[in-house]
């Protein structure tokens, strides 16, 4: 029988899930509101027609989209995905819904893989090692070629069976080391430390920074992204006086660690929190006159944030995984807001995780249709991907999976990151190349 955890450890357990799920977020990645046209009436309503004819011939790392819609009518292609939800330790829907609506995309209009659909094996986990592993048995068993992640705070249960089974972990948001570190794991994403490294680096080299505190929740992933990556870069890089500021995962009233923060008078705080933290954090810095650049994760731009938090998200800095330039179009952002209009119906928020999600099958599926329909398995599916060298990832950085990322979190991808910042209306990219995270980190030897 596994320990029982008292109500503040799961609180705590919770809460580390949400900002490991807010690093990973785009946030708002359609910058000033380029997401928001295609496929709709203005309203978030469907205007009813196939996605694929508002695209046609438009080039995307899935391939070039079709005139019509072809629907998939083959033998099906197994994945599996795993995500945890329907428990009060956590519920995370928007993640199985944004593969789900790539997935009905994908089979109606996009032919699937050369004719044949792809048949999603969905596992619910629990919190539990146990429904972990018994989730892991159930890939097994299903003869899925490929398992798309989600976010499962029991991994320790599963991913010792992928690793047996070689089977392959596509994506997904790592909330523990081992989704970071197995060898058949493969992220599209940089996670709390691609944040931290990517907040440590601007600080340093554009905000001019002497003075930088870390206010960072207790929990070993984010932890470990805040000291051994967001401090270790700032000292790499010249500022020596980092202040660490740790709090209990289940904070909810920030005001006395925003008041712990600002001892010193900093130049900029880095902050690593998320859902109503990121509008404590913005509100009680704004009432109490911080002056230091804020850098919080990317889900605390979501608009419906920032909106309520008005004045006080002003200026803030927020990192993506996307592309937020507002003079450059970006197509996929576009898709994938007309795929969840038509498909999501509502469902999910497109701003979530569900673009991580979303991101990931797309991904998958754009291998698979390399290989071709009649050499999809396992091995292939594992090989292609361990031997990726700068591959298109949906709206994302071209990833790379040869585990030198990041030598330490061999699982990352494509670490790279984006910066955005609020003006009270829109989100726009601050800075004009991918700021290159595997290089800073072999820069300040960390990683």
């Amino acid at each position: 029988m596994g320990r029982r955890r008292g109500p503040l450890a799961v609180a705590a357990l919770m809460a580390a899930a949400a900002l490991l799920a807010a690093a990973c977020d785009n946030g708002d990645s359609s910058g000033s509101g380029s997401g928001s046209g295609s496929g709709t009436d203005g309203s978030g309503a469907s205007d009813g027609g196939p996605v694929v004819e508002q695209f046609a011939g438009t080039e995307m790392s899935i391939g070039v989209i079709p005139d019509a819609p072809t629907e998939a009518t083959g033998e099906p292609i197994p994945v599996g995905l795993l995500n945890q939800e329907d428990t009060p330790l956590g519920s995370f829907p928007e993640v199985r819904l944004g593969a789900e609506t790539a997935v009905q995309f994908l089979n109606e209009e996009m032919g699937g893989v050369d004719g044949r659909p792809i048949e999603l094996h969905t596992c619910i986990t629990d919190f539990s090692p146990e429904q972990s592993s018994a989730c892991a048995q159930e890939m097994v068993q299903s003869d899925v070629v490929a398992v798309l992640g989600g976010i499962d705070l029991a991994s320790a249960g599963s991913m010792p069976i992928f690793e047996q089974n070689e089977i392959p972990y596509v994506g997904g948001i790592p909330a523990n080391f081992e989704e970071a570190q197995s060898p058949v794991s493969f992220q599209f994403s940089g996670g709390t430390w691609g944040a931290m490294t990517a907040f440590a680096y601007w600080a340093a080299e554009e905000v001019g920074a002497e003075k930088v505190a870390i206010a960072y929740g207790e929990f070993p992933p984010i932890s470990d992204a805040a000291i051994q990556y967001g401090e270790a870069v700032l000292e790499a890089r010249g500022v020596d006086d980092v202040d660490l500021v740790a709090f209990p995962i289940d904070t909810t009233d920030f005001l006395p660690v925003v008041t712990r923060a600002m001892e010193g008078n900093p130049d900029a705080i880095f902050w690593g929190t998320a859902d109503a933290g990121c509008q404590s954090v913005m509100q009680s810095s704004f009432d109490l006159g911080v002056s230091a650049q804020l850098f919080m994760t990317g889900a605390c731009a979501a608009p419906r944030i920032v909106e309520e938090v008005g004045p006080g998200a002003e200026g803030v800095l927020f990192n993506i995984e996307g592309v937020a330039k507002a003079d450059v179009p970006n197509p996929e952002v576009d898709l994938f807001t007309a795929v969840a209009d038509r498909y999501g119906e509502g469902a999910f928020d497109p701003q979530s995780a569900a673009t991580v999600s979303f991101r990931s099958t797309m991904n998958l599926y754009a291998l698979m249709t390399e290989l071709g329909a009649d050499n999809i398995s396992t091995a292939t599916i594992m090989e292609g991907l361990r031997t990726a060298v700068d591959v298109p990832s949906f709206d994302g950085h071209p990833y790379t999976c040869d585990g030198e990322q990041i030598p330490d979190l061999p699982a990352m991808c494509s670490p790279q990151e984006n910066l955005v910042v609020w003006d009270g209306t829109e989100l726009s990219q601050v800075n004009d190349d991918w700021i290159q995270v595997p290089e800073i980190l072999r820069e300040a030897g960390v990683g």
